[in-house]
């Protein structure tokens, strides 16, 4: 007996040790979204300590779901780029006007389900005057070429909403025989001896030309490996000719009701820092903002790329290091611009 028990826990112990490293480093939460997907290890606790005060800061947007009725003079719609709370942009910008923001939760495509709120006197019961479409980089065009004009044409259906609230998170494994444990402990040596690589076949880790990007002082690069994925639609000039096409027919549906509509891509984190990429070797050059900025626009336009691209060498943490998302820096740039759209 002692002799299986003694050879058991020789077996077990090396589980046990990186079953213990997958518990002190592994990411389990939403955000920082990259450490989480990329297999990375969450070292650096302190990281967006720079950040505690906007994190506490008081809410002042609405949101739909709490707030049904709630009249407002600008409406919000679009995807993780808007959602984000007390330090996004929509909640720098409810300190100066009432913002109602519709739950990204109860709907698949933003451009869609603005089409679905026009067959109906949504906005105008809530005498909304701005509609900010903010819609992130790598999906914009393909959200346009999925549209449904047969459900458009049913418009959006308002019942139940509430059920649709948000009632599970992702899973993650804790089983102590997962392949997570085998998995994040080898990734975590590659994280700290590798460069220029695709962890976990989800996220890039490449070398930047240099170390005053983020508080953190890294040289690293993390992004989504769906960013390159957007390209194929977002390099087609002809592709984001309809794209816009389709834009500024959302903005004369709204003007005939008036009110206008105000554009907002979110720069993918590989775009936003190409220029800093080392070896660009197999990465094309993103074009989606060139294409678009060159195009006629019936619609308010902010070009993200270009504001948030004149801070990289003024400010750093335009993104989070950790995430795909921008930071709540990013955050009153773009709010702040916003602002200037609609008083001029």
């Amino acid at each position: 007996m002692k002799k299986i028990i003694w050879k058991t826990t020789i077996f077990l112990i090396p589980f046990i040790i990186l079953f213990a490293i997958t518990e002190l480093f592994f990411s389990k939460t939403e955000s920082p979204d990259l450490l989480r997907l990329g297999y990375f290890p969450s070292i650096e606790k302190e990281y967006r300590s720079v950040f505690k005060e906007e994190f506490k800061r008081k809410t002042f947007f609405y949101e739909f779901l709490d707030n049904k009725n709630k009249k407002a003079k600008i409406f919000t719609i679009g995807d993780s780029f808007t959602e984000q709370d007390n330090f996004g942009y929509k909640n720098y910008l409810a300190e100066k006007y009432n913002v109602l923001n519709f739950n990204r939760f109860i709907f698949d495509n933003q451009i869609q389900t603005l089409y679905q709120l026009l067959n109906s006197s949504f906005l105008e019961d809530r005498k909304i005057e701005y509609v900010i479409l903010e819609n992130v980089e790598r999906y914009f065009v393909y959200n346009v070429i999925r549209l449904d004009s047969l459900q458009i044409s049913k418009g959006f259906h308002f019942n139940d909403l509430s059920e649709k609230r948000k009632t599970t998170k992702e899973k993650n494994e804790e089983s102590f025989f997962s392949k997570k444990i085998i998995y994040f402990p080898l990734s975590m040596f590659r994280y700290y001896f590798g460069h220029d690589y695709l962890s976990n076949e989800l996220i890039y880790n490449y070398n930047l030309k240099s170390d005053k990007l983020f508080s953190n002082n890294s040289k690293r690069l993390l992004f989504l490996s769906e960013d390159l994925w957007g390209l194929k639609f977002n390099n087609d000039l002809n592709e984001v000719k309809k794209m816009n096409n389709v834009l500024n027919d959302l903005s004369d549906k709204l003007s005939s009701k008036g009110i206008k509509l105000i554009v907002l891509p979110a720069p993918d984190k590989y775009d936003l820092y190409y220029d800093y990429i080392i070896d660009k070797t197999n990465f094309p050059k993103p074009l989606f903002f060139e294409y678009l900025g060159s195009l006629k626009k019936n619609y308010l336009y902010i070009d993200t790329k270009k504001i948030l691209s004149a801070q990289l060498g003024r400010k750093k943490d335009i993104y989070f290091y950790d995430d795909s998302h921008w930071s709540p820096n990013a955050s009153k740039i773009v709010s702040e611009e916003i602002v200037k759209i609609i008083r001029d």
